[in-house]
This record gives structure tokens, C-alpha cells and sequence, in this order.
């Protein structure tokens, strides 16, 4: 059994080996490995029978062939042998000689492309002008116009964000003073659509920011809605404006910051128009505006202020008196508030007060301070009293808040004694800080003030606050902790101490740890945010306020544009007539553009064209002057340098020219020409000084004009007569009367008679607006210059020549379509462009078809339509002739006439044939063949 096994093992080891070498011998290049699988082995078999069968087929074939006599071999030989490819060739195509045929080819291929470029044209111009002039949203669109209508459902539960603690309004405690009634209204902005681009006018309604406002800065979920209050002070601040615009064309003063005062004092007494009231007041003291005390107008003039605030570094010197004005005028601002706060709190609380006696200012602070005393916790307070139990060091802090400082001077050295056992050197520097403009001690008593003030801070338990308060504000000290909560707990007393610690100095001579200026304090506020003066984002007018006292005017508007745009604008405008508010130029016209941006300098600059051109939009078709007089506002920054300056004249022309444009009061805003020629100024023209134009010929060429060029571009082309009439350009009216009425004649085919097309007739007392059709303003046109010699040498002879030859095919065309088919045959033939007498030569003929190419463009596209009309004239009238119940000779006659007119039209249109629309030749010869 073991030997079997071992001789089977041996067996498959040889047939291994062979197997080995016979792969060896064989692997060559020429002979691959057999690589095929069970299914391409048996395909290749199915082929290989079809192949068997098809060889099965030729034999038979074969066998046939011999038992017919033919050798197949021998005749396969000889079919290779032949070359049958020259025999195969195309025949050359037969050279054509005819020239004329060839040209005539050419030609049509010429015109066919020409049409076909020029439709091509056409096409594509008109999808420019929808795509410039047409919005395609229209779900947007609707939208909007139900907003303007009201048909779109209100938010309920809007917050009344009028509750809220007024700065300047509230006594100066952390209570709350509820506001005055409910704000119902209409929110602001949701007016209709009124645009023809949004991207580019400062008119138009944008395309709603990211945030759902026109700007991307404004959030308009903060947004109050306009009370009845709020517009009724919207109808007096359109009268200031106009009362300052007519003050600035007289070239005097105008206290706007006053006269805006008045209106918000009278337009209500919620908790938001009292703070507004208060700023009024505060801007007045900032400017010095203060009509009483400058009675001949010695106050602020326009643009004063422009030099120093705007395209100015915030660092440069040249701001600095303004900055020191800012700060003065804040201060006085507040202090005054202060004074005023202290006699209210002694009224509203005389038996705390225990005022008595006379009321002086001593007597006043005194009752002020046992009020003070009896509300917050002083118990534990140490105060300095002198033997008149009167708290010397409050009096004298008191003093200094209320802006009584030489009173405060003079009240130290009243009580001399006293102050010289407790604190023998404040007398000196309180009369040094008093008897210094810039409120400032000199250096050898700032650093003992410095030094005395460490000591006091070290043992403040013991030492009175008011007198540690004192000697932080005269000597301005320890500056990194700006704050005294305990003696001025209020937000109106933390600006005060950081205005009275505010000084302009230079950076590179006082030491680091006393430099406190304006801009610090800006950074401060801005840092702060509004939250953290108004923490339930009710008390809007309070961080409005603080950023009217730190100078930072734009944003000032900004934020109270987010809440009440109305005020914001009349903020924005008093502030640029006084050149206090930066403004931008770039991107100013873009729909998605801050109302905030940061300027060249890194100075802050309001986008105040758009602001304008939004409001305005409230009331541009009812009140057409009123907006003439918010966009001459524009102009107040025309006096910036470029391109600034020119770029704010261009937005404001240009915003003009629109509001004539889609108002259509042209006469209003732009004036008129009588038939003498006398002109009657408009409103726009009055206000030419308001804009920057200097002359009539100028306003013409910068506002008419272009208005003009506009109206032509968007295809309106009877206010481009209109405009153009009034820029007297009266030439190029004649052009656009010669375009207009020759599009008119040529776009309704006569011979497809309608309803539609029927000659209206038009009233012949209707006035120059009220003539819509170009023919009748023609007409009107041409016989209001011709009574004027010396505008009517101003026209071509060509233009006036070609608005009689349409205005008479006009008059052709209206007889035909009154079926006067006589009256309109005679009209052609007197204009004398195609010669139809029966007797006329081909001479004739062919010298009126040369005249073609000299007749003026808007006359010769109307040739075809002539012939046409002219044609069917005759077969009208022949036919009336031949279904006439008396056909004698001289109407065969007469017939015979009308077809040789035919004829003479036939061959001239086919002498101008290809200068003619392409189915006027076969309506020609269609009528000679019927006739």
C-alpha cells in the first residue's frame, strides 16, 4: 500500500515538471497565454459556425458558377486588377459668366444680412432698456404698494418705547417717567415704489440691506412709528427749511438750531420729544447760536464750523478750537441743566428743603442739599459744617457743578477761617482754577494738589466726599478712574466730570497719566454702547445725547435714525448748515451703502444725500417746492474740497433733474416760455444760488438739459420735447418732433383699418401738456416759432422742411383714414416726392428715385407707407368709378388715369425697391394686376 502510494506520487511529480517545461518552451512574444473565459469561448465558437456556414454558401455559388462555363478564380483576378476610381470622379461644375445674375445674388445676400444684424440690434437694445427700465420683482413690487395703501395686516403688541427716563426731562433720580399716551401711526419708510433705477438715485426706493433696511447699519426692528405729534412737527420743519432756504438767498443769518427748538417744544410732551427739546438746547450752546444775545447776526454762520470738522484728522490741530467748543458748550449745557434740576427739586419738596429767607444761591444749594441728604443714605457720611451748621465743602461742589465758579472763589473766601483750619491751601487753588479761562492751575499747584489728594483717598472714610471730589476736579487727578457714583450718582453728572477733566493739551508735553481729551472720552462713550445707558433700550434720547456732548455727531444721527428718522434728518440738516456733520460722497448713490462710514481720515462721515432723498420721498407729489428745498440742502457740502465737493453738486443736480422727471411739474420746478419768448422762472431756477449755478444759461445747461437728455433716453420723448423747449434748444426740439411724429405715422399700418387707428380728433384749446399726440404738438410747435423770428432762425432749414412734409403726410394719412381717398391722393401728390402724373416720363421718374437718398430720415422711412396709401387711393377710387350705376367715357377715362398713376408709382418703387420695406413693391403690383 505505501509502495502505490509512493509511485502515484512520483507520476504526478513528473507531469509537474513536464508540465513546467513545456510552459517554457512555449512563453514567447509571438504567443500570448490563453486568457479567455467560459463565455467569450463560446461566442467565439457561435461565430466560427456562422463563418463555416457563409464558406457552406460560396461554394454552392462556386459549383454554379462552373456548371454555367464562368471561371471564378480567373474572373476575381481581373476585377482586382481594375481600377475604377478616375472613371468615378464629379464632373467640374460649368463656369458661370453671368455678372449681372452674380451682382444681383450678392446684393440680396448683402440685404438679408443687413436686416438681419439690424433686427438682431433691435433685440438686443430692447433687452437693455427692460433690463434698465422695468423690475422684474413684481411679488416685491406688490408688496410695497399694499404697504403704501395700508392693505398689509399690522404688528400687534409693538412695544411703547416711549416709556422711558428723560435726560434733562426727569429729576435726575434713576425713576422711571412714564411718557404721554400710546404712539399710534404709520410706520416710516413704507411708502409706495418710486424708482427707475434703485442702484443709482438717491430717490429711489433700494432694494431692502440684509437687515430689511435701507441701509446695512440700521436696524429697523428698533423703529417707533410716527405719532400724530411726530407729524404735525414733520409739517413745521418743512416750513423752517423753507424759511432757511429764503434766508440763505438773501444772504442772512437764521437761527435753524432755535427755530427747531420752538417746533419741538410745541409738538409735545412725551418722554422722547422732551429729550430732543434738550438736545436742541444742548447743539444752541455748542454752536452759541443765541438770537437774543446776537441780535444783528454776530452768531455762528453757515459752514462755520467745516474747516475744523470735516476731512480733518481727529488729532490735527486745526480741530482743536473746536473740539475746546464742543467740550465748553457741553459743560455750560449741563450745568445750566443742573441749576435748573436744583430749583425743581426745592419746589417739589419745600418742607424738606427749608429754603427760607432770601433765595439766594447759597441759600438755594443748602436747600438743595437737605433734599440730597433725606434721600440717600448720608447717615454714615462725614460732612465739614461750619458753626452756621451750613456743609461748606457741598456748597462749594455744588457751586462748581451749577458753573457758579468764581462764586465758589468768593464763597471759600467768605468763610476764610473756616478753610484755614481745615485746609489752608484750597483758597489758593480754588482761585487759581477760577481765574483761569481753560479752568487750569498752574503746574507747582496741580502737584500739590496731586500730593494732598493721595492723602485724602488714603483716609476717605474720615474725610468729607464732597471736598475729595473738589480736589479730583480742580487738579485733574488720578484720570484712570473717572467716576464719583457717590457724589455724582447720575448719567448726566458722569458726562459732566468727564467734560470738566477733558482737556486738549499735547500728548508729547504732559505727562501720559494727564492726558484726557476729547477723542478719549469718545472712545469711552462708544465703548460703553447704548445698552449701558439705557439697559431696557427704552431711553432712546439719552445716549443720543451723550454722543451730541462728545462731539460724535454722526453717530448721533445714526442712532436716532434707527429710531426716529424724522428728527434724525432735521439733526443731520442743522448739523451740516453749521458744517458740523461729516458727509460722504462715496457710494452715497448706492442702495446697500451705510448710513455710518468711515472717512480718508479715519473721521466718521453720514451718507446725507440718501437720508434726504428718503424723506423727501413722504411728500414728493403733494409738496413739490418742499422737496425742492430738502435736496438744496445737498448742496450745503458743495464747498468741501474735491472731489467731495463736486460730487455732492452732482448727486444733488442729478436728484433734481429725477424729481422734475417723475413728477412731471415741469412748469413748477423749471418754468416756461411764453410765445414772446419771456421765461418765467420755476422753483428750481428761484433757488439757483441754493445749488451752486450761477447763471440762467448754466442752469439750463446743468438741470433742463440733461433732464431733457434723460427723458429722450428713457423714450418719453413729449417731456424731452417739453424740456428741451424750455433749455431753449429749439432745434433740437424740431429733431425729436420730426422723430416722434414720423414713428407715429409709420407705426399703424393704414390699410388694416380698425377702430384703434381712427383719427381722434383733439380739442384745439388744449394746452401744451395735455397734447399727447405728436402730430397736434407739431403742429402747436411749429406755429408757436414761427411767430417768433428769432426762434425760428434757430432751427435748420432741413428740420423745418421735414416737420411740414410730415405734418402734411400726417394730414394724408388722416384723410385716408377717414375714407377721403381723393383729398389724401391730392395730399401726396403736392408733396412731390413720388411724381404720379399720368404724362410723366421715366425720366421724371428716375430723378425722383435719385432725389431718394437727400430726403430727410424720418421722411424717407415713410415713402413705402406714401406709396401704399397712394396706391390704394387709386384702386379705392377707380373701383368707386367702375361700380358707379352710369360708367360713361370720361370715368373709363378717369380710370384709366388712376391705373397710369399705378403704373408711375410701380416703377419708381421699383427704382428705390431696395430702400423700401420688402412687401410694399408686391402691394403695388397686387393692385395693377386687380385693377
Amino acid at each position: 500500500m505505501a509502495a502505490s502510494n509512493q509511485s502515484i506520487s512520483n507520476l504526478f511529480d513528473g507531469l509537474l515538471e513536464q508540465s513546467r517545461k513545456l510552459r517554457e518552451q512555449t512563453d514567447t512574444a509571438e504567443l500570448p497565454p490563453i486568457q479567455l473565459g467560459l463565455g467569450e469561448i463560446e461566442r467565439r465558437a457561435r461565430e466560427l459556425r456562422k463563418t463555416g456556414t457563409s464558406a457552406q454558401k460560396d461554394t454552392r455559388a462556386q459549383l454554379l458558377l462552373q456548371a454555367g462555363g464562368v471561371n471564378h478564380d480567373e474572373a476575381l483576378r481581373k476585377l482586382e486588377i481594375i481600377d475604377a476610381q478616375p472613371y468615378y470622379e464629379p464632373p467640374a461644375a460649368p463656369l458661370d459668366t453671368d455678372l449681372d445674375s452674380y451682382l444681383c445674388s450678392r446684393k440680396e445676400q448683402n440685404i438679408l444680412s443687413s436686416i438681419e444684424e439690424g433686427m438682431q440690434r433691435i433685440s438686443r437694445d430692447f433687452d437693455a432698456y427692460v433690463a434698465k427700465n422695468v423690475t422684474m420683482e413684481w411679488d416685491k413690487q406688490k408688496e410695497r404698494i399694499f404697504e403704501h395703501f395700508g392693505l398689509l395686516p399690522t404688528t400687534e403688541g409693538e412695544p411703547d418705547r416711549f416709556r422711558a427716563n428723560a435726560f434733562g426731562a426727569s429729576s435726575f433720580s434713576r425713576t422711571a417717567r412714564p411718557g404721554a399716551g400710546g404712539v399710534q401711526g404709520i410706520v416710516y419708510g413704507s411708502t409706495s415704489v418710486w424708482a427707475r433705477s434703485a442702484t443709482h438715485s438717491i430717490l429711489a426706493r433700494p432694494t431692502p440691506a440684509p437687515s430689511g433696511s435701507i441701509f446695512a447699519d440700521v436696524d429697523p426692528s428698533k423703529q417707533l412709528t410716527i405719532s400724530r405729534p411726530v407729524q404735525i412737527r414733520q409739517e413745521n420743519y418743512a416750513g423752517v427749511v423753507r424759511q432757511l432756504n429764503e434766508a440763505r438767498l438773501a444772504a442772512s443769518p437764521y437761527p435753524i438750531l432755535y427755530k427747531f427748538q420752538d417746533i419741538s417744544i410745541s409738538s409735545g410732551s412725551d418722554v422722547l420729544t422732551l429729550q430732543l427739546t434738550d438736545s436742541w438746547k444742548m447743539l444752541k450752546d455748542i454752536t452759541q447760536e443765541d438770537p437774543e444775545a446776537n441780535p444783528f447776526g454776530s452768531g455762528p454762520k453757515e459752514r462755520q464750523f467745516a474747516k475744523q470738522h470735516m476731512n480733518v484728522k481727529p488729532d490735527s490741530p486745526e480741530a482743536t478750537p473746536l473740539k475746546k467748543q464742543i467740550v465748553s458748550g457741553s459743560r455750560r449745557y449741563l450745568e445750566r441743566l443742573f441749576y435748573n434740576h436744583v430749583e425743581k427739586q426745592i419746589d417739589d419738596n419745600p418742607m424738606v428743603a427749608k429754603l427760607g429767607g432770601i433765595p439766594t444761591l447759597q441759600h438755594k444749594l443748602k436747600a438743595y442739599f437737605n433734599v440730597r441728604a433725606s434721600r440717600q443714605a448720608w447717615n454714615d457720611k462725614h460732612f465739614d459744617m461750619n458753626p452756621d451748621n451750613v456743609p461748606v465743602w457741598a456748597m462749594v461742589f455744588f457751586m462748581v457743578r451749577a458753573g457758579f465758579v468764581q462764586e465758589a472763589a468768593a464763597f471759600v473766601k467768605d468763610h476764610h477761617q473756616f478753610f484755614q483750619k481745615v485746609d489752608r491751601s484750597f483758597h489758593q487753588y480754588i482761585t487759581a482754577y477760577a481765574n483761569n479761562a481753560d479752568r487750569k492751575v498752574p503746574r507747582h499747584l496741580a502737584d500739590r494738589i496731586q500730593v494732598e489728594y493721595t492723602q485724602l483717598v488714603r483716609d476717605a472714610e474720615n474725610v468729607d466726599m464732597f471736598r475729595i471730589a473738589l480736589y479730583k476736579i480742580i487738579g485733574r487727578c488720578d484720570l484712570t478712574k473717572r467716576s464719583l457714583s457717590e457724589v455724582m450718582p447720575t448719567a448726566e453728572d458722569w458726562m459732566w466730570l468727564q467734560l470738566i477733566l477733558t482737556r486738549e493739551s499735547d500728548r508729547a508735553g504732559d505727562p501720559a497719566h494727564e492726558v484726557f481729551q476729547l477723542c478719549d472720552l469718545q472712545k469711552s462713550v462708544l465703548q460703553f454702547g447704548a445698552k449701558h445707558f439705557s439697559s431696557k433700550s427704552s431711553n432712546v434720547g439719552l445716549y443720543f445725547q451723550m454722543l451730541l456732548m462728545s462731539g460724535l455727531f454722526e453717530h448721533a444721527v445714526q442712532y436716532l435714525y434707527s429710531f426716529q428718522p424724522v428728527d434724525a434728518v432735521h439733526f443731520a440738516i442743522a448739523l451740516t448748515f453749521y458744517g458740523l456733520l461729516g458727509v460722504t460722497s462715496l457710494n452715497a448713490q448706492r442702495a446697500d451703502a451705510n448710513l455710518l462710514q468711515t472717512g480718508p481720515h479715519s473721521d466718521y462721515q453720514i451718507n446725507f444725500p440718501r437720508i434726504i432723498g428718503q424723506y423727501i420721498r413722504e411728500f414728493k407729489t403733494t409738496n413739490i417746492e418742499d422737496s425742492v428745498d430738502y435736496l438744496c440742502l445737498i448742496c450745503l457740502n458743495g464747498d468741501l474740497p474735491p472731489p467731495d465737493g463736486p460730487a455732492q453738486l452732482s448727486i444733488c443736480h442729478e436728484a433734481l433733474r429725477e424729481l422734475a422727471l417723475e413728477s412731471k411739474e415741469f412748469i413748477k420746478l423749471l418754468g416756461d416760455v411764453e410765445r414772446n419768448g419771456n421765461r418765467t422762472k420755476g422753483a428750481i431756477e428761484k433757488r439757483m444760488k441754493l445749488i451752486k449755478i450761477h447763471d440762467s444759461r448754466d442752469f439750463l445747461r446743468t438741470i433742463t438739459e440733461q433732464a431733457a437728455a434723460q427723458a429722450d433716453e428713457d423714450g418719453r420723448w413729449h417731456d424731452a420735447v417739453f424740456l428741451y423747449h424750455l433749455a431753449d434748444d429749439y432745434n433740437t426740439v424740431y429733431e425729436l418732433l420730426n422723430r416722434s411724429i414720423g414713428d407715429w405715422i409709420a407705426s399703424e399700418d393704414p390699410m388694416q383699418f380698425t377702430e384703434s387707428n381712427k383719427y381722434q380728433e383733439v380739442n384745439a384749446d388744449a394746452s401744451i401738456s395735455e397734447l399727447e399726440n405728436p402730430v397736434e404738438l407739431g403742429k402747436y410747435m411749429a406755429q408757436m416759432y414761427m411767430s417768433a423770428v428769432a426762434v425760428y432762425k434757430q432751427i435748420s432749414v432741413r428740420n423745418r422742411e421735414a416737420l411740414l412734409v410730415l405734418l402734411k403726410i400726417a394730414e394724408a394719412k388722416r384723410h385716408f383714414l377717414q375714407q377721403e381717398y381723393d383729398k389724401c391722393l391730392s395730399q401726396i401728390e403736392n408733396l412731390d416726392i413720388i411724381p404720379m402724373e399720368p404724362s410723366v416720363e421715366v425720366g421724371a421718374i428716375r430723378k425722383a428715385a435719385q432725389n431718394f437718398g437727400n430726403l430727410h430720415d424720418t421722411v424717407a422711412k415713410n415713402v413705402g407707407m406714401l406709396l401704399k396709401l397712394a396706391v390704394e387711393c387709386c384702386a379705392q377710387l377707380a373701383k368707386q368709378l367702375r361700380e358707379s350705376p352710369f360708367l360713361d367715357v370720361t370715368k373709363m377715362q378717369k380710370v384709366q388715369e388712376y391705373k397710369a398713376k399705378v403704373k408711375c408709382a410701380m416703377i419708381y418703387a421699383g427704382m428705390v425697391q431696395y430702400k423700401l420695406p420688402t412687401n410694399v413693391y408686391e402691394f403695388i403690383a397686387h393692385k395693377d394686376e386687380n385693377m
